[in-house]
């Protein structure tokens, strides 16, 4: 039986609109040209090194979950050679068609990998927006209201984490390497919205982790360290996990990735995680063997059993949308992104794209591309190119750093995903919202007569949100209409 879904949005939602920034120290507003009403292929700004969005830890870009308000904190361009870049932090409040910069926030940087993080709605308490960056004073963090520089924190490649059932509730991690650190990893908790923080909390691991919150006190944290196997020693992925808010963590777990060799190469800007119905969710990239690999955790905390998806081989395909072929072939940046209302896994990356349109119009290059799920990983779809058409002008390799946003954004139905990515030659710093949506259609043509009798029609209201699910059971794939 083919089982298809359809989402409804029966009620609508009144978005407020929100100044981006309440505090504006020594900054700048300057409004962008919109590009596309879309929010396709919008210049931000221009950054100063592409290790300002390059972080393996912290993400550059969150969207509250209406989808209207995004902040993007970055490394903006200085005038010295030696130090190149400043924190900055634009803001749009139309769903990345415009924007607003603000800054700079800190001194001149020879590098900096800074970090961003909200609440669902943090589009209307802006307080519950958290922006994080190292100096060589320690780490920063910022939100509308407060400044402080975390206790005993010179250390770099920070992440924040805001609970989403808490947005009180903020922990940063950050590894100890500047000034002669130990190289071992520290995460700082505030409970009240970043005014106090606790002292240094040591992970005991090495290297920096990307943390997430799943619900309740449940953190998980992905992270390289050094593993001897294969008769050498290798970075590899591993992970480690909080059940107390972060007071506490387990000891570092490698993962078991299905091939390796000594030339594997899992890199520090390589992998992401998330936590989906209080399951981790972690992909990490083998630039050695150009693998990519995504694990997900089944059962409980100290105790996973973990399922694993090659994503290389998932992802790579060829096939016709409309009158335009595409060759489609993962990368490397991964992430993964979740909306919960279609229960959709998002696993993005940068992605080669060869383009063949029906009147030999060839276009090449790269594109953020994905696949999703929304069955927790039963089955799996290659989306559509999740950013604007790269029609060859921007090479492969000046295609640099994409991330995209833990939250996907579902509007009456429309799930979007959220990105940045770098031209690491002209270094510009561009938006994308892409539509999530798959290659294959299933189903009989519009002119078929074949008809189903029986559908199985099933709807579902959740009376909490206003939505319902309508599911229909078919006996075979096709096209359904319903209509309301």
């Amino acid at each position: 039986m083919k089982k298809c879904g359809f989402l409804f949005l029966i009620i609508a939602v009144c978005f407020a609109y929100l100044s981006p920034i309440a505090v504006e120290r020594d900054g700048e507003s300057e409004n962008k040209t919109p590009l596309l009403l879309s929010g396709r292929g919008v210049l931000i700004a221009q950054m100063g090194d592409i290790r300002g969005i390059m972080g393996s830890a912290g993400k550059n870009i969150t969207v509250c979950q209406h989808g209207d308000n995004i902040a993007v904190i970055y490394g903006a361009p200085t005038s010295s050679p030696n130090n190149p870049m400043a924190i900055k932090i634009a803001y749009s409040v139309d769903s990345g068609a415009t924007w607003a910069t603000y800054g700079p926030f800190s001194p001149e940087l020879r590098r900096t990998y800074p970090g961003v993080d909200g609440s669902p709605n943090f589009c209307t308490n802006p307080g519950e927006v958290y922006y994080v960056w190292e100096e060589y004073d320690g780490i920063h963090i910022m939100n509308n209201s407060i400044s402080v520089v975390l206790p005993h924190s010179y250390a770099m490649v920070p992440c924040v984490a805001v609970n989403p059932d808490d947005p009180f509730n903020v922990i940063v991690t950050a590894c100890s390497y500047l000034n002669g650190g130990n190289n071992n990893v520290y995460c700082w908790i505030s409970n009240d919205s970043g005014y106090t923080w606790t002292d240094t909390i040591n992970m005991n691991i090495n290297g920096a982790p990307h943390v997430r919150f799943g619900s309740g006190a449940y953190l998980f944290a992905a992270y390289h360290d050094i593993l001897d196997t294969l008769g050498t020693s290798l970075e590899w992925p591993y992970y480690t996990e909080s059940t107390n808010n972060g007071w506490t963590w387990s000891q570092g777990q490698p993962l078991s990735v299905p091939y390796a060799a000594p030339t594997s190469m899992f890199w520090w800007h390589e992998f992401d995680c998330e936590v989906v119905n209080n399951e981790p969710w972690t992909v990490h990239t083998d630039l050695g063997l150009d693998s990519m690999w995504l694990f997900h955790g089944t059962g409980n905390p100290g105790n996973w059993t973990w399922e694993v998806f090659n994503v290389q081989q998932i992802g790579s395909c060829s096939t016709w949308v409309g009158d335009t072929l595409y060759y489609c072939y993962p990368s490397q940046y991964p992430n993964v992104s979740y909306e919960p209302v279609s229960n959709t896994i998002l696993t993005s990356y940068k992605a080669y794209y060869l383009k063949v349109c029906a009147n030999d119009t060839i276009y090449n290059g790269a594109h953020i591309g994905g696949i999703y799920s929304t069955d927790n990983g039963v089955t799996w779809t290659i989306t559509a190119p999740l950013s604007d058409p790269n029609t060859g002008q921007i090479a492969w390799y000046d295609w640099s750093a994409t991330e995209v946003a833990h939250r996907l954004v579902n509007v009456d139905g429309d799930v979007c995903s959220y990105g940045i990515w770098v031209n690491g030659t002209d270094l510009n710093l561009y938006f994308e919202r892409g539509m999530i949506k798959p290659f294959y259609t299933t189903g009989i043509e519009e002119n078929s007569n074949k008809v189903i009798s029986r559908a199985d029609l099933q709807v579902s209201p959740t009376i909490n949100t206003g939505l319902a699910y309508v599911t229909l059971n078919m006996p075979e794939p096709g096209n359904a209409t319903l209509k309301l």
